[in-house]
């Protein structure tokens, strides 16, 4: 799963009129849509400024984590797009941060009387959500069990081990750098921490 969320966008929306704001999170929106797309992810929810991404539903494949990164580096590349929206300074940054994470998760409908979605439960939507409150403005990062499963795709930066709110252990992060620029596999466990 990963998760995407426009950086400083409280401070986006004291300082722009509210329609002026709304502009630009329907950009920002349209263009996670249509990279998303491209992965074949399955755009699960917005909340607010936030984006929740499914990868292996409700269509699964192979290489569903190495599509999750991958989109997530197009989605970097395609957010930097928005600094030259109308509505911003010319030149304001305007940022992204993403988290990715690949585990088990349920795929239901959730809620009551007129109200229903379906949504992932599970303790993979919200790593994926801490994940990337642990990532720089524009990076993506990603925990041990996605850098397990695409290491050799990729080129990255280990993190280490960081305690997440309601994990009992540290997660080891990886900050994806770039694509490796071939295929080759890593067969070593546990990834190595420098």
């Amino acid at each position: 799963m990963l998760f995407c969320d426009l950086v400083g966008s409280t401070a986006l929306a004291a300082r722009l009129d509210p329609e002026e704001y709304r502009e630009v999170v329907r950009t920002y929106h349209q263009l996670c849509a249509e990279v998303i797309h491209q992965f074949d992810g399955y755009l699960a929810q917005y909340l607010g400024d936030g984006v929740l991404v499914y990868f292996g539903y409700p269509v699964a494949h192979e290489d569903d984590a190495q599509r999750a990164v991958r989109a997530g580096l197009s989605l970097l590349e395609a957010c930097t797009s928005l600094s030259t929206h109308p509505a911003l300074r010319p030149g304001e940054p305007v940022a992204v941060r993403m988290g990715v994470h690949t585990g088990l998760a349920v795929v239901g409908d959730v809620g009551a009387g007129t109200r229903h979605e379906l949504l992932a439960l599970g303790e993979t939507p919200n790593i994926a959500a801490r994940l990337q409150h642990l990532a720089e403005p524009n990076t993506l990062v990603v925990s041990a069990a996605t850098y397990q499963l695409v290491a050799g795709y990729f080129r990255w930066k280990a993190l280490g081990a960081h305690t997440l709110p309601g994990l009992a252990q540290p997660l080891e992060v990886y900050r994806v750098l770039g694509a490796s620029g071939g295929p080759r596999v890593v067969w070593r466990w546990p990834p190595p921490t420098a």
